[in-house]
């Protein structure tokens, strides 16, 4: 079940406009990526009764993804991003940043939402911060 509603995202977090078909689909695959760097934590607890800054910043980070999502296509769910740099002979072109030196793994994740996540002490793997 996605952390955030369109309202939120557009309203709260002001994000880059998505479609209302595509919003359901992103935030449920947004939602999954942010449960997977977490290492599930947010799982097993009623999400209502974290404290409302922790909330906030889950539900930032979900949005900042739903917006990484609909920005680089629905292959960065997979760490699969078009290229960025072609050469032949000669020519070479270049487009966006280089993505060449992170993992697959790194790629498919916003920074932003990695930002949100940092102040919540979610990313913490061997402290649990949710009790």
């Amino acid at each position: 079940m996605p952390y955030i509603d369109q309202a939120f995202y557009d309203d709260v977090y002001k994000g880059d406009p998505v479609n209302t078909d595509a919003f359901s689909r992103f935030a449920e695959r947004a939602s999954d990526i942010i449960d997977q760097v977490t290492n599930f934590a947010l799982v097993s607890v009623d999400f209502n009764n974290l404290h409302p800054v922790i909330q906030t910043h889950v539900k930032k980070a979900v949005a900042a993804q739903v917006e990484y999502l609909s920005m680089a296509g629905t292959n960065a769910v997979h760490g699969e991003t078009s290229a960025s740099n072609v050469s032949i002979g000669n020519f070479s072109y270049s487009e966006g940043p280089d993505l060449a030196g992170l993992s697959r793994e790194q790629r498919r994740i916003s920074p932003a939402a990695i930002s949100y996540l940092r102040a919540t002490g979610l990313l913490n793997r061997g402290v649990s911060v949710i009790g």
